[in-house]
């Protein structure tokens, strides 16, 4: 039998991971330390072989995952105690959650059809917090303001002023199905969720910076619908925290899960949209 004919088998591997001592998920040259080099590395200590993974899609450096897919194809089918050694050995902020065998033709990017980011954000210093929210100053902040502006991100669907690199892009053109925000019942957490077919380079991070300063009323709602209709940036141009930013959630027309929130973001939320 030739490797051509051996057969293959393919995994969707779910993992999370707190981002905050990561470059990202991307492997990066120079020995910087990501996710996907830290999997790379391990699973190919373990099958004795090189192994590459692909993922889901791209975290930035210091942004975390509940809910991340990566595609595994492997010329054996992975043993009954897999998950446990796996997760014995990886790095800490990375853990396995679960092993689903997939049919050869998955494709951990290109199939997701929905993805969802939660960004949580307060505003008093906390130790046991600030490594997974965005701090902010939010005194003048009125919610408001931003629930008037959300459902804009659902009216319009060219995002060219909300992407870092939007030249990197085929296109800039973004479908949302959801765009709400929640705060928790005591009113000092906030979190904004947004559910869409896909998402433009440091696409998040740029729309909650613009949302914050809605909110704090040093931008105008006609300034941020002006942005979506004509694709020109405002000169201010300002990613928001990376700590406060989680992929939530990743949706495939064969595997359908619910979004997990982390557990410094579980609790009673209270939609404001």
């Amino acid at each position: 039998m030739t490797d051509t004919d051996t057969p293959w088998f393919n995994y969707f591997l779910r993992i999370a991971y707190d981002g905050t001592d990561f470059r990202g998920w991307q492997r990066q040259p120079g020995g910087v330390v990501t996710v996907q080099q830290s999997i790379e590395d391990l699973l190919s200590r373990i099958h004795q072989r090189e192994v590459t993974v692909g993922g889901c899609g791209r975290t930035d450096a210091g942004v975390h995952a509940t809910q991340y897919y990566l595609h595994l194809r492997v010329p054996e089918a992975l043993p009954e105690n897999y998950h446990f050694f796996v997760n014995k050995q990886l790095p800490a902020g990375i853990s396995l959650l679960e092993i689903i065998p997939v049919s050869d033709r998955a494709q951990a990017r290109y199939d997701a059809t929905e993805r969802t980011y939660d960004y949580f954000f307060h505003a008093a210093p906390d130790a046991f917090l600030d490594r997974f929210s965005g701090c902010y100053e939010l005194r003048h902040f009125a919610a408001d303001r931003v629930v008037r502006a959300l459902p804009l991100l659902l009216a319009y669907n060219d995002f060219h002023a909300f992407c870092k690199t939007p030249d990197r892009h085929n296109t800039t053109i973004v479908h949302f199905t959801e765009a709400s925000l929640y705060r928790n019942p005591a009113g000092d957490r906030y979190r904004l969720r947004f559910v869409a077919n896909r998402f433009l380079r440091g696409m998040i991070r740029l729309l909650v910076n613009d949302l914050l300063l809605l909110g704090n009323g040093a931008l105008t709602h006609e300034d941020f619908r002006e942005m979506l209709v004509s694709g020109q940036r405002k000169p201010h141009f300002r990613l928001a925290h990376p700590e406060g930013l989680f992929l939530t959630g990743v949706r495939y027309p064969y595997l359908d899960r619910a979004p997990d929130l982390p557990a410094s973001g579980a609790g009673q939320w209270i939609r404001m949209t």
